[in-house]
Parts: C-alpha cells; structure tokens; sequence
C-alpha cells in the first residue's frame, strides 16, 4: 500500500488517547505535560480533519460519541504498535546487524572492494544481513535519496548534497572488437586506429563522465566517432559486437562480459580511465554504513599502496644461478 500524508498528526492521536483514558482534559493535559488549552485545540483540529465530533459537549462530563468510542478502540493497537518504535532503536544500537543492510551494485566494485568490505563486517557482525541492487549511477542516487538502499557504488561522484561520494577505484577503459576484427592481434589498440569503426555506446544520461571521457579521447586522436547506436546495459552492446553492428566500450573490471566471437583490448594513446564511488546519504539510513564506508577505503588504500608497491619493485626477474668451478 502506498504511503501518503494525512491531515492530522501524532499528537492529535495522542492528546485524545489520553482524554478518553482519563476523562479529562485537565488531567490529560498535566499528564502530557502541555496546556490545556492546547489539548482542546488538538481535539479540535483532528475532529475537523476527520469530519465528526468525538465527543459529546452537551455533557458536563467527558463522553465519547460513537466515532469516538471507535477512534480510541482503534488507537489502542496503533499507539502499541508505534511503542515498538523505541524498542526497534534499542535493538538496533545494541545489535546493528539486525536491519538488512542494501546494497547498490553495477560490478563496478564488487571483486576488488565491495566482496572484501562485506567479508570484513560480516565477521564484526555474523548476522549481518545483504541485499544487492542494481542500476545507473543516476538511478542510485536517486535510491539514496528516497531511502530505498543505504549505500551504492556508482562510476561518478554524486553532486547532491545530502549524499556523500568517497573514490575506491580507478578503471581503465577497453574496447570490445568482433573475434575476426583486424586488430584482433594487438594487445592494446590506440584511438587513432579506431577512426573509422562504429561505435554502440551508451546513454550518455547513463554515465555523462565516462561518455564524455571517450569522446574526448576520440577528439584528442584527431577524430569524432560514428555513433550507430546507444543501448543500455553493456550485455546488450557486447552482443551487438558480436552481430558485426560496431565496436563498444566497457571497464577492464567488467571484460568477464564479453561473449563468444567478441574480445576485449585496453585502449591507449590516450589512455582513458573512469573512476569508481562509493556513496551514502549524509545521514545515514543504517546503522552500520558509516563503519561499511570506512571499512571500503581502508581495502581501496590497500589497493593503492600495494598497486604502488608493485610499481617501483618492477617485474621479478630469475637470474641463473652460474658455480665456479674449481681450478
């Protein structure tokens, strides 16, 4: 059922509670420590919004009418049901694994940041419960906001304010080419040599930077690309590939996607990067994502410093072991 607003609140619900069970509007106002007056306004605001009158004033003494008598039968579940709420905020202090924390996920981050971040907080947390969805980077930020996940790894930073964006991850872009493509043999293929292919791209709505990225990269090589077509997701481009329609772009991360008859090659000459977020609203709609995000830049500095590492120790190289013979 969907949620709407009403025309009254909370404490109108609440001050006629406790007039019926008190049957008094003097009492029930020192028991909800407010004026009385200011009870007999609520009164008078939800008997208005509701279109009846709740209780009989032709009585010194406070009766209920019928609709009264229904509302306050009614309520007495209701306003159970809401003491829950603080039992809820109890438990979850104590035990934050006990809300399912969602999760929006394009592959953008999963192997690298996202399977190691979760493995360390399931073993902070055992009953740590995950769900995993998926969309745009546009689509998910869109999610954040309407609280209908808690946390997202979109391919560029969110410029909402009330959601926060943290670099994880810096992708190198490829290209898909048909299996029998002329430059098949090429290890790594420059913009230049693509000059007169067709390219299916996507939506630029779908990534604005990453798109903006390969034109820009088209234009640095002294060309503009043939665009045949713009489809969305990258499984529907790779298979145009393969039909022989064009070439297509895709992340190094995501080149599992190629299917048979289509391979993949990096791209040089410029090389062409996009980077990988992680993003959350400013307040947090689960317990645990502030410790989550934190726990994602500790893997992705990880990345870096053994990335680094890696960089200025060079490949190993075996060196043959030569024994001097005696004279």
């Amino acid at each position: 059922m969907p949620s709407r607003y009403y025309g009254f609140d909370l404490r109108q619900l609440v001050s006629f509670a406790e007039v019926a069970r008190l049957k008094s509007y003097r009492y029930a106002a020192a028991r909800l420590n407010i004026a009385q007056p200011a009870v007999s306004r609520q009164i008078q605001a939800l008997e208005e919004t509701l279109g009846v009158a709740l209780f009989d004033r032709n009585n010194r003494r406070v009766i209920l009418t019928r609709a009264g008598e229904w509302l306050n039968h009614e309520l007495s579940t209701i306003l159970s049901r809401l003491d829950r709420v603080e039992v809820i905020k109890q438990n979850v202090s104590t035990d934050p694994s006990g809300c399912l924390l969602r999760i929006g996920d394009a592959g953008g981050a999963t192997a690298e940041i996202l399977a190691p971040a979760l493995q360390i907080l399931r073993k902070r947390y055992p009953k740590i419960k995950t769900s995993f969805h998926q969309n745009n980077s546009c689509g998910f930020f869109q999610d954040l906001l309407g609280a209908r996940i808690d946390c997202a790894f979109p391919m560029l930073p969110s410029d909402d304010q009330d959601l926060v964006s943290h670099l994880v991850l810096t992708h190198r872009i490829g290209v898909v080419l048909p299996a029998d493509h002329r430059l098949s043999q090429h290890k790594t293929i420059s913009f230049s040599q693509l000059k007169h292919e067709n390219w299916i791209l996507f939506p630029r709505s779908a990534n604005p930077v990453l798109y903006d990225e390969i034109i820009s990269c088209c234009h640095q090589a002294g060309f503009s690309p043939q665009i045949v077509d713009e489809v969305s997701p990258r499984q529907r481009a790779v298979a145009l590939v393969a039909c022989g329609a064009g070439i297509t772009t895709m992340t190094e991360q995501r080149k599992h996607l190629c299917l048979e008859g289509t391979l993949f090659r990096l791209l040089r000459s410029p090389q062409s990067t996009i980077g990988c977020f992680v993003c959350a609203r400013k307040d947090p709609s689960h317990p645990l994502v502030p410790e989550f995000l934190s726990i994602c830049l500790e893997v992705s500095q990880s990345i870096r410093t053994k990335a680094q590492e890696q960089f200025y120790k060079g490949p190993t190289k075996s060196v043959p072991l030569r024994l001097r013979r005696g004279r």
